[in-house]
């Protein structure tokens, strides 16, 4: 099983950043419009998402603790995030996160199309 953090592009074109599992679920689950609770609030009034970017680390708690190194970025680094995959590295570094990161650019390409 991998685990994912993600970078979500909104219709509104603000960012979202997310953890899972699944990337091809957690996307499906936030652009239903009634998720039935599992789609993220945020997401749901700011619909349609598509994803932009993403990470497979080696466990949940490492999912966890990148995605909120993330999500205390500014725009501008996230941003540069969706530019650059590799970026996460100075992230993690900065947060003193020591993991194993892969980029999943390919898997985004086929999720979104």
């Amino acid at each position: 099983m991998g685990y994912w953090v993600y970078l979500a592009r909104c219709g509104d074109g603000t960012i979202y950043t997310g953890a899972t599992t699944d990337l091809k679920r957690r996307a499906q689950e936030h652009n239903r419009k009634s998720s039935g609770g599992h789609g993220a609030k945020y997401t749901a009034s700011h619909l349609p998402i598509s994803l932009v970017q993403a990470w497979e680390v080696n466990s949940w708690g490492d999912a966890l603790r990148l995605e909120y190194a993330i999500k205390r970025c500014e725009r501008t680094e996230k941003l540069r995030l969706i530019q650059d995959p590799w970026e996460i590295c100075r992230i993690a570094e900065r947060r003193k996160l020591t993991f194993c990161i892969r980029a999943a650019t390919e898997e985004i390409r086929h999720i979104n199309s």
